[in-house]
């Protein structure tokens, strides 16, 4: 499998400014591997960010802790870092927020394109 890098990743998310529709319309032409790489570092990067210091300043759900990771992912490597560097600038909700959180587009153009689910969570 090609080696796809975080520079290429954070391109696409700058790219589609929490766009779903622009994220939907790039994937959808990318390959199987392409997309499966996408979302890994979708899930790695998130998955930074769903620990202390960060919960910390967020809400306790299990659920809202991930959704706030993936929209802190979903706003760019710029404010990715910012928050990475300083916890405090997590958001403590992103409720009613969704639809500037990119997660689950790569699962949907995936299955759409391959008729199966990406064992990618």
């Amino acid at each position: 499998m090609k080696k796809y890098d975080e520079k290429w990743f954070w391109s696409i998310i700058g790219l589609v400014q929490r766009d779903r529709t622009g994220l939907r319309s790039i994937l959808s032409n990318f390959t199987r591997n392409e997309i499966e790489a996408f979302q890994d570092h979708f899930v790695e990067f998130s998955a930074e960010l769903q620990y202390q210091p960060y919960t910390d300043h967020t809400e306790k759900s299990e659920d809202g802790i991930e959704d706030i990771a993936h929209w802190v992912v979903s706003g760019g490597r710029e404010y990715y870092e910012e928050v990475l560097n300083k916890p405090d600038k997590i958001p403590w909700t992103v409720e009613g927020m969704n639809d500037g959180n990119l997660y689950g587009v790569a699962d949907e153009v995936y299955y759409e394109k391959f008729q199966e689910d990406m064992d990618i969570y």
